[in-house]
Parts: structure tokens; C-alpha cells; sequence
């Protein structure tokens, strides 16, 4: 199953869905994400510390188990290169005008499709329409 931020997310850090998003996930045969999700961690964890949501000690602990996952390949990093970007772009073309997709979801949407990840699981009410629009697969919800 490929997750983007959204997805990803409430797997670490408590939120309202996040029971919701555990039980979607169980039924995953393995994780995969951009390798850009690790900088949308990152700055989802500084929102929350800002916020009061978590402290310096949870950031840290947080993004750590997250590297550690990774390194144990529970979650799978995808790299991103220059035909992802290409196609990321013409996503945006595609599903313009009735859906503005940014940037980083269309990379997001060309790097899902740059491996057999199984469905994409998104929370983004904006990457959800787009991947409708482009036929994807997508994570019952």
C-alpha cells in the first residue's frame, strides 16, 4: 500500500483517525512512500511541537522509530528522479482545471505509480480527486 503524509502521519503521531488509518494499514502487504515523506515528516512533527500537540522529546522519538522503520524496511522510501517529476507535471495537466493539484501530491501520484505498491491511501481531499480522475486505485477508507 502506498501512503502519502496524510496516510502516514496518524500512524505516529495520535490523531482522531489514526485507529482508522491502523486498522487500513494492517491490511497492507508493506508500506511505501516518496522519499519526500521524509521531509513532510518532518515538518508535520514541527506543526504539531509548535502547537503543543508534542514536545522536542516526541519529535525526536517519533522521527526516529520512523527512520527505524525505514531501515528495517517496514516502510519502503521510494526515490524520486527526473521522470517523476516529468510525469508529476503532467498529472497537473491532466486533472486541470477541476482539480489544482500541488506539487508535491502529483509527485507523490507519479512515484505510486513507479512501483507495485498496491492501492494508494490517502487522506488529501485533493490528491483523493485527482487519483479518481486517474483512475487509482485507492485504500478503502
Amino acid at each position: 500500500m502506498y501512503l502519502d503524509t496524510s496516510a502516514l502521519v496518524p500512524l505516529y503521531v495520535p490523531e482522531l483517525d489514526s485507529e482508522d488509518c491502523e486498522r487500513i494499514v494492517a491490511e497492507a502487504q508493506g508500506i511505501f512512500t516518496s522519499e519526500l515523506c521524509r521531509a513532510e515528516l518532518v515538518r508535520a512533527l514541527l506543526a504539531k511541537r509548535k502547537y503543543g500537540l508534542i514536545d522536542a522529546e516526541q519529535q525526536m522519538r517519533i522521527f526516529t522509530l520512523f527512520e527505524q522503520h525505514c531501515d528495517e524496511g517496514i516502510v519502503r522510501l521510494i526515490p524520486v528522479d527526473r521522470s517523476t517529476v516529468r510525469e508529476a507535471a503532467d498529472f497537473m495537466q491532466q486533472v486541470a482545471p477541476g482539480v489544482l493539484l500541488r506539487t508535491l501530491d502529483a509527485i507523490h501520484l507519479a512515484t505510486y505509480l513507479s512501483v507495485d505498491a498496491g492501492p494508494l491511501f490517502t487522506r488529501d481531499k485533493r490528491m483523493l480527486e485527482a487519483a479518481k480522475k486517474l483512475n487509482i486505485p485507492l485504500a478503502d477508507a
